[in-house]
């Protein structure tokens, strides 16, 4: 009796698997020799869809919120004398919805958003749970609808990103790409939001990846193209602010300006640190269930809101009065710091919500106020408060978030408003420097920070201040003799890798550093290509670094002088060359480290 062949049943391939149709994209990109771009673009491609279908979904969670409590649950109280005391309520209830929301499935949807996607990028090479897309829309659809005193930004960063860092995961990208795919996600969303594709853009690459290289500029801009179509098509194309026409009324004003920016800067500062104290109060009180701090955050911007509607998160008329210089000075000022209070009050209690919209709020509650105090004192050489409103939004948005660009394109495109460029790239600037003179960190990295890590242009500071140089250390390498003939220095540029190299003595002692700059002044004196050696033009005042200084130390040096290569020298003797390290291959050593990688959740 013969044994037959145990039958083992063929394991079917999924219908739906990723990584089968990642292979075959892959191929026929290959195949039809496409550009290496194309593969993310079309990941942009997709993500550019979703996070367009996200931020209608957030306005109609928004509307829906509203809605069912202002408007259908409201009219229960109509034929009461608790009518008005009932709307106090309304934020509270949604409070305790969203503190129980996030206490049971995301907690890092909590406030604003945007710092965890920055820490995302930073420290877990752009890993972001799936989940908080959706928790993060339904969240911030019921703190906003519900009277929270918040925008949409940082939401809708939030699930964008969370839709970038999705798609990259389900395609089983690189940490590098997926990180571009995070700020893809942010850019389009916020561009989605506020019908502002160039803002996104700008947005994803100062302030999510804090870094301008190539690489990112296409699948952001792509996507921000298609989630900003699909917007206008369900949302509306209008600009969100339709204002009158501004402009400069004498060249007298930009002194004005100047100040302008000083006292807006001071205004952010004072904003982002009550914003962090409120915050810090709420996590000292202990003996509170986490689900509950929302709830009386909403509360107190309910009780607010009984005298001061205007600081509704879905109500943005106070910023349109401004604008229009509809409102008295003595308002615009009490309009400011409420609006201030009630932000902190429903952020930093734990309601998810965004602060570009409190900040334009807050920006033209200042601005208007400003602008009443000048106008008053100088009525003849200054422009309308409404004109000082629209740079006062600017202002806040520069102060707070120290992205310049970002800021002057956002007022531009929500408001159609060129005329007063001016005056607004003034006062903005002004305001980024002096804000980060007072406080080095955002109004985002700050919360970062105050968990006790630093990040700075994208990286995490405090991890790499931990970190030595020694395995850097390059300890071969190409070097020129100080007496080297000219014409031998351009054979050696030509032929090799780089285009820096330390110089040294006899002895082997560093004596300058050459690189393609120093020898350009030269470049077109043949003639003095046979009196010039290597000592003639090195320069002799560079920067060094010692074996026992940090990965920080370095990157910070690196951004300092702009240098593509630094000689590691004895702390003992700064004339003995130990090695030399490389930017572009530190750089590529930091998107890659596994080190900067947290545990993927934690």
């Amino acid at each position: 009796m013969t044994r037959g062949r145990k039958h083992i049943p063929q394991r079917r391939r999924p219908l739906l698997n990723p990584a089968h149709y990642r292979i075959l994209l892959l191929k026929l990109i290959q195949k039809i020799n496409l550009p290496e771009d194309f593969y993310m673009l079309f990941l942009a491609g997709i993500i550019g869809v979703l996070a367009g279908l996200g931020a209608y979904l957030l306005n109609l969670l928004v509307n829906l919120v509203h809605h069912l409590l202002f408007v259908q649950f409201h009219q229960v109280f109509t034929e009461t004398a608790v009518a008005s005391w009932a709307k106090a309520l309304f934020p509270a209830i949604g409070g305790l919805a969203v503190g129980i929301i996030i206490y049971h499935f995301a907690r890092e949807v909590r406030g604003h958003g945007v710092p965890s996607v920055i820490e995302a990028v930073a420290n877990r090479g752009g890993y972001i749970r799936p989940r908080v897309s959706i928790i993060t829309a339904v969240t911030a659809g019921t703190t906003i609808g519900s009277g929270g005193s918040a925008g949409k930004e940082g939401p809708i960063v939030q699930i964008g990103a969370a839709i970038g860092s999705t798609i990259g995961q389900v395609f089983s990208v690189s940490s590098e790409r997926l990180k571009v795919l995070v700020a893809t996600g942010a850019g389009a969303g916020l561009a989605a939001v506020f019908n502002a594709p160039v803002t996104g853009v700008l947005f994803a690459l100062e302030v999510i990846l804090a870094d301008f290289s190539l690489n990112a500029f296409s699948p952001i801009i792509f996507a921000t193209v298609i989630s900003t179509t699909i917007s206008h098509h369900l949302i509306g194309s209008s600009p969100v602010l339709k204002i009158p026409i501004y402009y400069l009324e004498s060249a007298y004003e930009y002194p004005i300006y100047f100040l302008m920016g000083i006292i807006g800067a001071l205004v952010s500062v004072s904003f982002t640190n009550f914003l962090y104290f409120v915050e810090e109060f709420f996590a000292r009180l202990k003996a509170l269930p986490e689900y509950v701090k929302p709830a009386i955050g909403g509360l107190l911007v309910g009780l607010m809101a009984l005298y001061f509607p205007e600081i509704y998160g879905f109500d943005d008329s106070a910023i349109h009065s401004a604008l229009l210089a509809h409102t008295g000075i003595g308002a615009l000022f009490l309009l400011m710091v409420v609006k201030i209070v009630a932000t902190s009050f429903s952020l930093g209690s734990g309601g998810t919500g965004g602060l570009f919209t409190p900040s334009l709020f807050i920006g033209a509650a200042f601005g208007a106020f400003f602008g009443s105090v000048v106008n008053a004192l100088f009525p003849t050489i200054t422009a309308s408060p409404g004109a000082y409103a629209l740079v006062g939004m600017g202002i806040l948005i520069a102060g707070t978030t120290h992205a310049t660009l970002s800021a002057l394109l956002l007022i531009f495109e929500i408001t159609s408003n060129y005329q007063i460029i001016l005056p607004l790239m003034l006062g903005t600037i002004v305001a980024t420097i002096t804000s980060r003179l007072l406080m080095k960190e955002n109004i985002y990295t700050k919360a970062i920070s105050l968990s006790g890590e630093y990040i700075f242009k994208g990286r995490n500071l405090t991890l790499l201040q931990s970190i030595p140089i020694r395995q850097h250390i390059q300890r071969e390498f190409e070097t020129i003799p100080e007496n080297m003939r000219f014409r031998d220095i351009l054979k050696l540029m030509k032929t090799s890798a780089h285009s820096t190299f330390p110089v040294v003595d006899k002895k082997g002692y560093i004596v300058g550093i050459i690189s393609l700059r120093d020898i350009r002044p030269y470049l077109f004196d043949e003639h003095l290509y046979p009196l010039l050696i290597a000592k003639d033009v090195a320069r002799e005042d560079y920067f060094s670094i010692t074996p026992n200084q940090s990965l920080a130390d370095v990157l910070r040096m690196f951004d300092l002088t702009d240098a593509e290569m630094l000689p590691v020298t004895s702390r003992r003797n700064p004339r003995k060359l130990l090695g030399v390290i490389f930017r572009d291959d530190l750089m590529r050593w930091y998107r890659k480290a596994p080190l900067l990688q947290k545990k993927k959740g934690s």
